[in-house]
């Protein structure tokens, strides 16, 4: 059987826009679908007034008449979805305009039981691999900058939409409280122990005595007279002045040969105490209650709380001067940060599934929490169509391919009128 199928529609690429160009497809079809109703009226009057019902004649006769009738038949079938036929109020025509608000309805649970049923939702995101394919997208340096300079573009423009006094002050008693909670204790064991066993005490030694020593020099004045006026009156000036020159000299001695000894028994005896001191944050109740006593009395400094309120004003300003200078250090630092993440995600199969799974997870929650109103907006939305613009838009969307059934009835029922006049010219 030989049907008529679709052609190719208009380039997307011309002048005219998209629905001026549906409109000028439905009317081409529409005129095809026409030309074939109209042809097989011709052809059925000038069977019937141009010869008899015998031979060819016949068989031409036959078909017309049954491509007519179900060109006809089609042609009301699919004007009554759209509009009455003639303008003649035909019970059961004109279905959508009619049925808009059923069709509301039924499209909303449509969505409902296919798009957002949260097993549904669950397989086809799971399925989906959403982790693999972002970190695919972003394991690149153009998407990965990109997302950057988004990322940096909504934080500064939520940035701007705050109160900066108020968040200032949110994040100062969020930092104070969580610093009040946190026992520093262990920390600064951890701390400890991790600079003891990487190996770093020889280089912080080094670095603190030539600190105090650039110290002393820088301020050698300053310490020459506090000297002099901690001095026994009895002391003459010039002894004063001699002792406290070789106590300096004495002490940069020190210094030297610390540096350049790695078994100096200064050394030994700073390490000695770091060990104990390490040892003494981790076991002694004592030591610990004294560095909490020292941090409460920290934490209520105004000193301390005007320097956590001023971090907020510096990210804000950062932010501000990251999003008005693309390619900023901020943009990079933040590409970089992202594709990081993205090669993790491509490299860790683990990762990717537990991401996936949150991702199902959120929306199965969300899918439960907000199915109604999904569905409700869908609901409103239809319901406040206007039908005469729902039932245009929806025919220039359907219309060609509802001419083709037109273009088809016609076609099949010639072919049916010629089976129906072949069984009644063998049996008869």
């Amino acid at each position: 059987m030989l049907l008529v199928t679709p052609a190719i529609g208009p380039s997307p690429g011309s002048d005219t826009s998209y629905e001026e160009r549906r409109v000028l497809e439905l009317r081409r079809w529409k005129r095809r679908a026409n030309l074939f109703l109209f042809g097989a009226l011709v052809v059925f009057l000038a069977s019937h007034f141009l010869g008899g019902a015998a031979g060819v004649n016949g068989w031409v006769r036959a078909a017309s008449e049954a491509a007519l009738i179900g060109g006809i038949a089609d042609w009301f079938a699919v004007t009554a979805l759209f509009r009455h036929p003639l303008g003649i109020p035909i019970p059961h025509t004109a279905l959508i305009p009619r049925s808009k608000d059923e069709i509301g309805r039924g499209l909303a649970e449509f969505v409902q039981q296919n798009f957002l049923d949260p097993a549904n939702l669950r397989n086809w995101l799971t399925d989906a691999g959403i982790a693999g394919r972002v970190g695919a997208w972003l394991d690149s340096s153009g998407n990965a900058t990109l997302a950057a300079r988004r990322s940096i573009e909504t934080a500064a423009t939520i940035a701007q939409s705050l109160d900066d006094e108020a968040v200032a002050q949110v994040v100062t008693r969020t930092s104070l409280d969580w610093m009040r909670q946190t026992p520093f204790t262990p920390i600064i064991s951890l701390v400890v122990d991790a600079w003891l066993k990487g190996g770093h005490t020889r280089e912080s030694i080094d670095a603190t005595l030539r600190g105090i020593e650039v110290v002393i020099v820088d301020n050698l004045p300053a310490f020459r007279d506090s000297f002099a006026r901690s001095a026994p009156w009895w002391v003459p000036s010039w002894a004063g002045e001699r002792i406290f020159e070789r106590v300096i000299a004495s002490f940069r001695i020190l210094v030297d040969d610390v540096a350049s000894d790695p078994n100096h028994p200064v050394r030994s005896d700073i390490e000695r105490m770091l060990v104990r001191m390490s040892d003494d944050l981790r076991n002694s109740a004592d030591l610990a209650q004294r560095i909490e006593e020292s941090k409460l009395r920290i934490l209520g400094s105004p000193e301390l709380v005007e320097a956590i309120q001023s971090q907020w004003q510096l990210v804000h300003d950062g932010l501000d001067r990251a999003q008005t200078s693309p390619g900023s250090d901020l943009e990079q630092r933040v590409g970089e940060l992202i594709q990081w993440w993205a090669r993790r995600v491509l490299d860790d199969a683990d990762l990717r599934t537990r991401i996936d799974e949150w991702i199902a997870d959120s929306a199965e929650r969300l899918a439960h929490q907000w199915d109604d109103e999904v569905i409700g907006l869908i609901e409103t939305t239809v319901a406040g169509w206007d039908p005469t613009e729902i039932s245009h838009r929806l025919e220039l969307q359907l219309g060609r391919d509802l001419q083709f059934v037109r273009i088809n009835g016609t076609v099949v029922g010639a072919m049916v009128g010629i089976v129906i006049h072949a069984l009644l010219t063998v049996t008869g």
